[in-house]
């Protein structure tokens, strides 16, 4: 029995299977998180090793090659990153693509092997291993809490608002910025130590022996047990400066108090972070693998609202980097732009069919969607942008299966058979070609799964979305909607929708067809130009990675010379904020400034030199201006910072994380090579319009001190180089001798020099150091100060020492293609010059051109599959190369668009490429069957070609203008413009419609020729061989019978 039989015998059971699959569709939509994108797996490893006090070039050295050297040879890392600066080590391994199991089993390899690592220094500590996941990087929203209050009020407020929010579901990290730890100093005097001949190592050992709580047991006395617990820990001020350093004579004791000046405070401040030019403390909250974005916003937000009604009247709680802004705006406008094409379609369908009749092909779409969302709910997947798109991209082509059954179906009913035999007739008929063209279509799309990088990953969900609705497209169109042709189709067998109109294009288009036939070989020579044109027109297109949407917000990046004390860069800094601050009130929402702190796709610095300014806007309908124009704004009123090594103005990507548009690894042993060929590409970069923001990363050095001791006079005096060390970094840094605690809160005890003691070289100079024998040694006596330049941050790319050059571009002067052209055309020139100096490409490149490079394989797998796929239906190795012939012309069609919209070729644009491959070969499959049907009941060669052009013109028509108006409003904005998915959709629109005028004209002409010619010749080129008569038919086209359209 077939699938169409059994449909139309149990009608009632296929029902209730269509409402349990929308009731169940329902339930699994509602429980699906909302995310802005697809969970992406970077494959990024980091091995972070710290060394305290040690230079950048002694941690490559002794720590960061010698780690290299070892994972080096692990299975499946791709390429290895490395830094290496003044006490931190960090290597970065970056795996290639592969199964979640396998990755897993590739970093126990990579910890086994760095627990391998021999010759590490003793002083530094265990090389830490982290996995990089989104989850923990990119916070899903920040709160910053401001007040004129003093600072502990304010840290206390922010402790109190981390608490509550701690107390979330599926929070995984909230790390705080703009606040500082509260440590003890113990500023001792130098005179007095010298007075009293005390070595300050003393003075630590003392507070040192006041941080134990040491259980003595229990003590048992009659019915009674009590523990015993030995207390020497510091609870308050008074305490440590009680802590007894020496006995004096006549039994006096000397107390830290009588040396030393002790005060409750706050460490060295690393970093500022100010909310409209007030001091700010900025709580960045990450989530869990399993937390849903939307629902951890609105929970933060509700708990926001409700603990500022408990600010002093000068506070403020600002929301900035929200991403349910972000998320809320791609899903509407995905939604949308969905619900405006599902109406499109439908009004489409009944123009054709009816309203009853597009009712049954319209139950389609629900039917199919509900089945996606409850596989993407069983596989863990999210409702996210990406496969929101997914199913926008294919609503208009679930339908043409329904259409394809419909139209054959009442074509039988025409002729007399009731709906129910109508319903199984017309059903099996098609049901060859119908799946032919379903499997052709997930052909096309499923490799994409295949595709690596982060764009793969990122759009991995799209092939996945596309083939569970076009597989549930095929049980609704061969088991639902039989039925309901059985039992709810009009008996009479009109398509009753408004087509009079049809019988007028049928008769043209029959005209045209006839005359297409006899000048085929003039026709064949006038597409084949057309496609060499738009061959031509291929490079008129320009290109990029990824369409962002526009977020609105923007970064500006200050970064000051090597050394730059922190207060010097926080100047810096704030002239960008009072800048931003003047930005019209009805576009700008809120600024916030991080001097000490800054962030980029690649690296998360905190640095005395460096600081960020994020500019929040208010969204984009209640401003008159873009992120573009309020950056180039913001960009003039600048100008330049005094004194500032770079400004950099950047973007917030909406997408996934892919770099800079331009990052060139110069790579080499010498820095002096590596820093000439840097400038020399920095230069040819200003040269190019459009290139902007153009930096390199490497610092020639920071101005050090180094304190040189004698070990002989140091042995001479009683000392050791240990004990010199600590006590010039005592002096001057602080060194944390014990703890107090205070509650639940553990400070920090740190012993150091009173700050007017440790300002200037002069300070250094006149230290003394006590011996342990009490005598007082004048610095100079073992040391000797030596100024020199050491280098304060060493990368390494691919094992090499590097320097990366970065920089950004407007997309409206030129790409990233053009630019690494010339840039390689520059190095080519000098090269020889420099020999062991290469050049990597990183960042947006990279990205692209691994992308590029696995569409192309994968979009020839496709086709290899599609060929496969329609050479078992036809059994012939020609007519399946007919069919796909319209998919050049769809490619040229989608060139079209994409000159006319103005868009670039990306990843997006060219995904929909390959999509076209499988959608326009349908209607030709459908075509071609049908004149094989013609034939084999013994029609002619010219009769069969243009009845089944005639036959199939309303349904060509029907599919294809379903399928452009399921993804034309996404084209045009209709429902709002996406930057991301509006190119892809226009390409779809621009392909598709081209592919359908080829379908219906030039299919049947290069058909002819190819099969009925060329084939013909060679048949009667074998029937000579063979000594037979073949008898053709005449060349001549004897007139078309018209086909009645009803």
């Amino acid at each position: 029995m077939s699938v169409f039989r059994f449909s139309v015998k149990n009608t009632v059971l296929v029902n209730l299977l269509m409402i349990a699959v929308i009731v169940v569709g329902l339930i699994s939509l509602m429980r699906l998180p909302r995310e802005l994108f697809p969970k992406i797996s970077l494959r990024w490893v980091f091995v972070i090793t710290s060394y305290p006090g040690v230079s950048a070039e002694d941690m490559e050295k002794l720590i960061t090659i010698p780690i290299e050297d070892e994972i080096a040879d692990v299975d499946g890392i791709d390429f290895l990153w490395s830094g290496a600066s003044e006490g931190n080590s960090l290597v970065a391994a970056k795996f290639v693509d592969m199964s979640e199991s396998k990755f897993q089993r590739r970093l126990q390899d990579l910890k086994s092997e760095v627990d391998k690592v021999k010759n590490l220094p003793e002083d530094a500590e265990d090389p830490i291993i982290e996995e990089l996941s989104t989850d923990d990087f990119i916070p899903v929203i920040t709160v910053n809490l401001a007040a004129d209050i003093p600072e502990r009020q304010l840290t206390d407020l922010a402790e109190e608002l981390k608490d509550r929010l701690s107390n979330l579901r599926n929070i995984s990290s909230i790390s705080m910025a703009g606040t500082r730890e509260r440590e003890i100093w113990v500023e001792v005097n130098p005179d007095q130590l010298y007075g009293y001949r005390l070595p300050v190592t003393q003075v630590i050992a003392a507070l040192a022996m006041h941080k134990f709580n040491i259980p003595g047991g229990k003590l048992k006395t009659g019915r009674e047990e009590y523990v015993i617990r030995t207390l020497g820990e510091l609870n308050t001020i008074e305490e440590v400066k009680d802590i007894v350093v020496r006995t004096m004579p006549e039994s006096r004791a000397l107390t830290v108090g009588d040396i030393a000046d002790v005060k409750d405070t706050y460490e060295d401040p690393q970093t500022y972070s100010r909310l409209d030019s007030r001091p700010n403390v900025s709580l960045s909250i990450t989530k869990t693998e399993r937390g849903n974005s939307l629902a951890i916003i609105d929970e933060v937000k509700e708990i926001c609202r409700e603990f500022e009604k408990e600010l002093p009247p000068s506070g403020r709680i600002v929301m900035t980097n929200d991403n349910s802004i972000y998320i809320r705006d791609i899903l509407n406008k995905l939604v949308n732009n969905g619900l405006f094409g599902l109406l499109m379609v439908f009004l489409i369908l009944m123009i054709f069919l009816g309203w009853r009749n597009a009712l049954f092909a319209g139950l389609g779409i629900p039917v199919t969607f509900m089945s996606a969302f409850i596989l993407m709910q069983f596989m863990g997947e999210t409702l996210n942008g990406t496969a929101l798109f997914g199913l926008v991209l294919i609503l208009g082509v679930v339908v043409d299966d329904a259409i394809i059954v419909l139209e054959n179906s009442y074509r039988y009913m025409q002729k007399g058979m009731t709906p129910r035999q109508a319903a199984v007739k017309g059903g099996e008929e098609v049901m060859a070609p119908i799946l032919s063209s379903t499997l052709t279509t997930i052909a096309a799309f499923l490799p994409l799964m295949l595709m690596t990088g982060v764009m793969g990953k990122f759009m991995r969900i799209v092939p996945l979305v596309v083939s569970i609705v076009l597989l549930a497209s095929l049980f609704e169109a061969f088991v639902i909607l039989p039925a309901h042709i059985a039992d709810w189709s009009d008996k009479s067998g009109r398509l009753r929708g408004r087509v009079g109109w049809i019988r007028h294009v049928n008769k043209v288009y029959s005209k045209i067809l006839r005359r297409f036939l006899r000048r085929r070989y003039l026709v064949l020579l006038g597409v084949t130009v057309l496609l060499l044109i738009g061959i031509g027109l291929t490079m008129q297109v320009g290109v990029d990675l990824y369409s962002d949407e526009e977020v609105p917000a923007f970064f500006v990046r200050v970064r000051m010379p090597e050394g730059t004390q922190l207060d010097a860069t926080s100047e810096a800094v704030a002239i960008v904020e009072r800048e931003a601050m003047k930005l019209p009130r009805h576009e700008l929402d809120s600024v916030v400034g991080t001097p000490g702190f800054l962030q980029t796709d690649e690296e998360t610095i905190y640095r005395a030199n460096v600081g960020m300014v994020i500019v929040d806007l208010v969204e984009r309908h209640d401003r008159d201006r873009d992120v573009d124009e309020i950056t180039e704004d913001l960009r003039y009123r600048i100008g330049s910072i005094p004194g500032a090594k770079s400004l950099e103005f950047a973007k917030i990507q909406s997408g996934p994380p892919t770099g800079n548009d331009v990052d060139v690894k110069i790579k080499g042993k010498y820095f002096e090579d590596l820093e000439a060929i840097t400038e020399i590409i920095k230069d040819e970069l200003h040269s190019i319009d459009g290139v902007r923001d153009i930096r390199d990363n490497f610092d020639p050095g920071i101005e050090e001190l180094r304190v040189v001791v004698d070990p002989q006079r140091t042995a001479f005096y009683g000392l050791d180089v240990g004990s010199v060390s600590l006590a010039v970094r005592t002096a001057f840094d602080g060194t944390v001798a014990t703890v107090m605690r205070e509650g639940d809160e553990e400070l920090d005890v740190l012993v150091r020099y009173p700050e007017d003691r440790r300002g200037t070289i002069e300070d250094l100079e006149k230290l003394y150091i006590v011996s342990p024998a009490g005598a007082v040694i004048p610095f100079s006596a073992v040391c000797t100060i030596r100024k020199s330049t050491g280098i304060s941050d060493i990368q390494r790319f691919k094992r090499e020492r590097a320097i990366s050059v970065t920089a950004n571009i407007d997309k409206s002067q030129t790409d990233f293609v053009r630019v690494k052209k010339q840039i390689d055309k520059r190095f080519a020139n000098i090269s020889a010059a420099y020999p062991g100096v290469s050049l990597d490409y990183t960042g947006a490149f990279e990205e692209y051109t691994e992308a590029f490079s696995n569409i192309l394989q994968l979009f020839a797998i496709g086709l290899f599959l599609i060929y496969i796929i329609l050479g078992g239906q036809f059994r012939s190795f020609i007519q399946p190369l007919v069919i796909m012939g319209t998919i050049p012309f769809a490619f040229m069609g989608a060139v079209i668009g994409l000159l006319l919209s103005g868009d670039p070729f990306s990843i997006t644009t060219l995904y929909g490429i390959v999509a076209l491959g499988g959608i326009v070969v349908n209607d030709s499959i459908v075509m071609v069957t049908f004149i094989n049907n013609a034939r084999r009941e013994g029609m002619g060669r010219w009769k069969s070609v243009i009845q089944a052009g005639q036959l199939r013109l309303r349904p060509v028509l029907l599919t294809s203008i379903t399928t452009i108006c399921g993804v034309l409003p996404m084209a045009i904005g209709l429902g709002g413009k996406s930057e991301v998915w509006a190119p892809l959709a226009n390409t779809i629109a621009w392909g598709l419609g081209a592919a359908t005028f080829l379908t219906l004209l030039i299919l049947p002409t290069v058909f002819s020729i190819v099969v009925d010619d060329i084939g013909g010749m060679w048949r009667r080129f074998k029937a000579r061989r063979n000594g037979t008569i073949l008898i053709t038919e005449n060349h001549v086209i004897p007139p078309a019978e018209e086909l009645t359209i009803e």
